[in-house]
C-alpha cells in the first residue's frame, strides 16, 4: 500500500523524519508532479490511530518547511500500487498544477468565534423560536463582520463556516503578511463577549481541493 503526503515543489531534501508504520520516505514524480509518499505491506485500519494522525500531520510540516509549496494529502486514502496511484493523479493533474499554485508562498491560519453564553427567554411559540433563530443569524453575521472581514483582508483566500452559535474560518495567507496576520488575530482574540481562538501556522490543507 502507497500512503501519500503531499504533492510538492522546489523540495530541497526529504526531512529526516519516518512516515506512517516507521516507513521511509519516498520522491516520486508522476504526471509532472512530485509526491512525497511511503509504503506498506498491509492496508491501513478502519480506525486510524492517533499515532498515524500525528506521524502524517508531522510529515506534512516538515515538508512545509523545506518545500517553495505543497498541496497536503487528507489522511485516510491509501492507493494499492504505483498503477492506482499513477491513475488517480493524472485523472486530477491540471487541478492539483493550479492548485499548488494557489498556496505557492502561503500558509493557513485558522480562526473560530463563538458568542459567550448568555440567558436566553424560553421559545413558548413558533414566534418567539424564529426570533430566536433570526437573533442567532444577527450575532453571526456581527462575527463575520468584526472578525472574518478584517482578517480576509490579510489573506489570498479564505473559507468561512456558519456553524450553531459559532464562526469559523481559514486563511491562506502570504509568507510576507504572517506576521500581520498573526498580530491582527492577536487583537481580536481579546474580543469582548465571544471566545476567540487563532491557530497556526499550518499547511493549506483547506486549499488542498484535488490532494485526496
Amino acid at each position: 500500500m502507497i500512503h501519500v503526503y503531499g504533492v510538492v515543489d522546489g523540495l530541497e531534501e526529504l526531512p529526516r523524519v519516518l512516515g506512517v508504520d516507521e516507513a521511509p520516505l519516498e520522491r516520486r514524480r508522476v504526471a509532472g508532479l512530485e509526491l512525497v509518499l511511503s509504503r506498506a505491506e498491509t492496508p491501513p485500519s478502519a480506525e486510524v490511530s492517533r499515532k498515524t494522525v500525528l506521524r502524517h500531520a508531522q510529515v506534512v510540516e516538515a515538508l512545509m518547511c523545506r518545500s517553495a509549496a505543497i498541496l497536503p494529502a487528507q489522511l485516510g486514502r491509501a492507493f494499492r500500487d504505483e498503477d492506482q496511484l499513477a491513475t488517480a493523479i493524472e485523472e486530477q493533474a491540471v487541478q492539483l498544477e493550479r492548485s499548488l499554485e494557489r498556496v505557492r508562498g502561503c500558509v493557513e491560519f485558522g480562526l473560530r468565534a463563538t458568542p459567550e453564553p448568555a440567558d436566553a427567554p424560553e421559545a413558548d411559540s413558533g414566534a418567539d423560536y424564529m426570533h430566536a433563530r433570526l437573533e442567532q443569524v444577527r450575532l453571526q453575521d456581527d462575527l463575520v463582520e468584526r472578525l472574518h472581514e478584517p482578517l480576509a483582508r490579510l489573506a489570498r483566500a479564505t473559507s468561512l463556516q456558519r456553524r450553531t452559535g459559532a464562526v469559523s474560518a481559514a486563511y491562506l495567507v502570504a509568507h510576507d503578511d504572517a506576521r500581520a496576520f498573526e498580530t491582527a488575530a492577536a487583537l481580536l482574540e481579546s474580543t469582548p463577549g465571544v471566545t476567540v481562538v487563532c491557530t497556526g501556522p499550518w499547511p493549506p490543507y483547506s486549499f488542498a481541493a484535488g490532494a485526496s
